[in-house]
C-alpha cells in the first residue's frame, strides 16, 4: 500500500485545500499525511472537520523563505510506506486514481506522475506528442530510492521536481508519467490569460538560475532546454536582422512553428511572453552558476 501526503502553505486557498484532501482520502491508501507550515487557524478547523481515521495531522512553523525541496524532505520524514503519492494543496487526484500511481511503483518505477488537467473534461485527455513534464504535485516516489539518493537537493529550492526527475534518470532508475491526468485547480500555469501569462513570466526570470544548476551539475535533461534554444532564437534572429534585413523572413517559419505547437494564435501569444521571459534570464542563470562555483 501506499500514503498520500498533501504541504500545505499560508498562501494555499482553503477551498481548494478542502477538494484536494478529500480527493485524497477517498483514495484506497494506507494514511493521508497532512504537512501544513501555514500556521493558519482556518486551516487547522477544517482539517478537525474531516473525520478520517485514514488522516494523520502534522502542524509545523511557517518558514520564512519557501524552499520546497526542503518541505519536501520534511515531510517525507513522517511517512512510513515505501512508496509514497505527492499532492499539492491545489490538486485534485480522481476517485481511485492512486492505484495507477501506485502500480507504476509495484513495476519498478522510481518516479511516475500525471499531468495536469486544467479542467473537468480535459482528464481523461491522452498525453500529446512531446508532452512530458514531469511534476511532484500529483507523483508516486519510491521513498526507499530517494534514502538512496540522500532525499531533495535544498539548492533547488523550487525546481525540485525537475532535479529530481534528472537525477534519477542520470542513476538509471525508471521515471515515466502513468495514464490520466489530475486537475490543478491553480489555472495561473494554465496561461489562459494575460494576467497569468504575465505572472508564469515573472517567475521565468529567475527559472534559468536552477536550469542551469542543473547544467553545472551535469545533470542536464536535452527536453528542458528546448525552451531556451526556442525562444532565445528571437532575439537572436532580431540582432542578425539588425546587420541583414531579409533574415527578419525567417519569423514567418518560426511563428509558424510556435502557433502549430500550441494549437492557436491566442494560446501561442500567451506562452511567448513567459517563453521570451525564460530566454532573456538566461545570462543571469549562467553568471550566478559561475560566480556560485567560484566560491566554492
Amino acid at each position: 500500500m501506499v500514503e498520500i501526503i498533501i504541504p500545505i502553505g499560508p498562501g494555499d486557498k482553503l477551498e481548494w485545500v478542502k477538494r484536494s484532501v478529500s480527493s485524497a482520502l477517498s483514495q484506497p491508501v494506507d494514511r493521508v499525511i497532512i504537512y501544513d507550515n501555514s500556521e493558519r487557524d482556518d486551516i487547522q478547523s477544517l482539517i478537525s472537520s474531516l473525520q478520517s481515521n485514514k488522516l494523520y495531522y502534522v502542524k509545523d512553523k511557517r518558514y520564512k523563505r519557501v524552499n520546497m525541496a526542503k518541505i519536501r524532505n520534511k515531510m517525507l520524514s513522517y511517512a512510513s510506506e515505501d512508496g509514497v503519492i505527492m499532492l499539492d494543496s491545489d490538486v485534485v487526484i480522481p476517485y481511485d486514481w492512486s492505484k495507477r500511481l501506485e502500480n507504476k511503483l509495484n513495476e519498478g518505477v522510481a518516479l511516475t506522475w500525471m499531468h495536469y488537467a486544467y479542467s473537468e473534461e480535459e482528464v481523461n485527455k491522452p498525453l500529446s506528442v512531446g508532452e512530458h513534464n514531469p511534476n511532484l504535485g500529483c507523483a508516486g516516489v519510491n521513498l526507499k530510492v530517494l534514502k538512496e539518493i540522500g532525499f531533495f537537493d535544498e539548492r533547488y529550492e523550487r525546481d525540485e521536481d525537475v532535479w529530481l526527475y534528472a537525477k534519477l534518470k542520470k542513476l538509471g532508475y525508471k521515471v515515466e508519467p502513468a495514464e490520466g491526468r489530475c486537475l490543478h485547480l491553480n489555472r495561473v500555469h494554465a496561461r489562459l490569460d494575460f494576467k497569468s501569462s504575465i505572472k508564469e513570466a515573472r517567475r521565468n526570470l529567475w527559472r534559468s538560475k536552477y536550469d542551469m544548476m542543473l547544467v553545472f551539475d551535469g545533470l542536464t535533461d536535452f527536453t528542458f532546454l528546448t525552451g531556451y534554444s526556442y525562444y532565445g532564437s528571437y532575439y537572436i534572429l532580431a540582432i542578425l536582422s539588425l546587420l541583414f534585413h531579409p533574415l527578419s523572413l525567417l519569423y514567418i517559419p518560426l511563428v509558424g512553428y510556435g502557433v502549430y505547437y500550441y494549437k492557436g494564435v491566442k494560446k501561442y501569444f500567451l506562452n511567448l511572453i513567459p517563453g521570451l521571459a525564460l530566454a532573456l534570464s538566461l545570462p543571469y542563470g549562467i553568471a550566478y552558476n559561475l560566480f556560485r562555483n567560484s566560491s566554492r
